[in-house]
C-alpha cells in the first residue's frame, strides 16, 4: 500500500511542477526591455538563443526558454535537448553556424575565448556570460538571471525565480512523501586519481541527493575521499554511483565487495554530471532515484513493513483513501514512473 501511495503522490507532484513551469506568464512588453545585466545591454526581446554551458541549457530549460534554442555546446548532450543542433565547444564554438540560425543571444560561461566573443560582437550577436553556482542563494540568483536576459527584467526575472521555487519547493515534497520509510543510500565515484570518493558535507551534490529521502551514509563527511571502513560500517542498502569503474573498484576491494547493496543487485548508475545540472536533469534525477527505492523495491530489512507503517500512519489521509478507491489505476502510474526513467540506467 505505502508504494502505491508514494507512486501516486509523486506522479501528482510531477504533473503539478510542469504545469506550474507552463503556466507562468509569457507576455513580454515594454516593461521588460530595454534591460542591462553586467555590462551587457539587450535591447529587445531575443528570439533565437544558443546556450554553450551544459548546465545553464538544463536551467534554461527548466525555466521553459528552451523553445527559444536553436544551438547549444557540444558539452549539453542531455537527452532532452538532443534535437537542438550543436554549434562547437563551449570556449570556441562555430561563429558561422551561430550566426546562420539567425541567433541574436549567446549564453556562455567563463571558459569563452575572448576571440570568440569579439568575433561574435562583430556579427551583432549579444554575449552574456555566467558562473554556475556554488550555493543555493547564488543558484536562486541564476535562475532568476537567465529568466531576465531571455524573457525581460519583469516578466523574464519573475518566470525564473518560480521556476526555482518550484524547483525547490517540489524536491522537498518528494522527501517528504518518502520520509517514512528507512532506506540507506551513497553515491560513489573515481576521481581523476583513481580515488574512491563521495559528495562531501554541504556541497549543492549533497543537498540535492539529501531530496531522495533516504539516509546519506556519508552525510556528514567533510571531503570527498571516501574512508572505506566508514562505507563498510555503513552498510548502505543502495548504492548509486557514476560509472563501471566504481563496480570495478567495490568488487576488487575484499571488504568491499561484500556489501549488501552489492550481494543484493541494488546498485544503480547515475552519471556524476547529472548532480552538476541544475534544472530538468536534478528534478528527474532525484524523481528516478526515489521511484527505484521507494517504489519499485521490494522490502529491505532496514525500512518498515508495510504493516507497521498503514499502523503509524492511521487514521488513513485522504490520499491514502484516494489511492485505494483508484487501485485500477495502478498499472497507469506505474507506466508515468518508467517513462520518467530514461536517464537513469541500471546495474540490475
Amino acid at each position: 500500500m505505502i508504494k502505491k501511495i508514494i507512486s501516486l503522490i509523486l506522479t501528482l507532484s510531477l504533473l503539478c511542477s510542469t504545469a506550474v513551469i507552463f503556466s507562468a506568464c509569457s507576455g513580454v512588453g515594454s516593461k521588460d526591455f530595454p534591460l542591462t545585466i553586467g555590462d551587457v545591454t539587450i535591447k529587445s526581446e531575443p528570439k533565437n538563443i544558443v546556450v554553450l554551458n551544459d548546465n545553464f541549457a538544463d536551467i534554461v530549460s527548466y525555466i521553459g526558454y528552451d523553445v527559444k534554442m536553436v544551438g547549444k555546446g557540444y558539452g549539453c548532450d542531455q537527452e532532452f535537448l538532443k534535437i537542438v543542433p550543436s554549434v562547437g565547444t563551449a570556449d570556441n564554438p562555430s561563429i558561422d553556424t551561430i550566426t546562420s540560425y539567425e541567433t541574436d543571444l549567446v549564453i556562455a560561461d567563463e571558459t569563452l575565448s575572448q576571440k570568440s566573443r569579439d568575433k561574435l560582437s562583430e556579427a551583432g550577436v549579444t554575449v552574456v556570460s555566467f558562473s554556475n553556482a556554488e550555493t543555493m542563494d547564488d543558484l536562486k540568483t541564476l535562475y532568476s538571471n537567465l529568466g531576465t536576459v531571455i524573457g525581460g527584467k519583469v516578466t523574464g526575472k519573475e518566470k525564473g525565480e518560480e521556476a526555482y521555487d518550484d524547483l525547490i519547493n517540489t524536491l522537498s515534497s518528494f522527501k517528504k512523501t518518502v520520509s517514512g520509510v528507512v532506506k540507506t543510500q551513497a553515491y560513489l565515484y573515481i576521481d581523476e586519481r583513481g580515488a574512491l570518493c563521495t559528495f562531501p558535507k554541504g556541497s549543492m551534490a549533497a543537498q540535492f541527493f539529501s531530496y531522495t529521502g533516504a539516509l546519506n551514509t556519508f552525510s556528514n563527511q567533510e571531503d570527498e575521499l571516501v574512508v572505506t571502513e566508514q562505507l563498510k560500517m555503513g552498510t548502505p542498502t543502495y548504492i548509486f554511483y557514476d560509472d563501471e569503474k566504481v563496480l570495478e573498484y567495490l568488487r576488487n576491494d575484499e571488504a568491499l565487495s561484500k556489501l549488501t547493496a552489492l550481494s543484493s543487485g541494488r546498485t544503480y548508475q547515475v552519471p556524476l554530471k547529472n548532480f552538476s545540472r541544475q534544472g530538468t536533469t536534478i528534478f528527474d534525477t532525484v524523481y528516478n532515484m526515489i521511484n527505484v527505492m521507494f517504489v519499485q523495491s521490494e522490502a529491505t530489512p532496514d525500512e518498515e513493513t508495510e504493516a507497521e507503517t498503514e499502523e503509524v500512519t492511521e487514521p488513513q489521509t485522504e490520499a491514502e483513501t484516494e489511492a485505494q478507491d483508484t487501485d485500477s489505476d495502478d498499472d497507469s502510474s506505474a507506466e508515468q514512473f518508467d517513462e520518467s526513467e530514461e536517464y537513469l540506467d541500471t546495474d540490475e
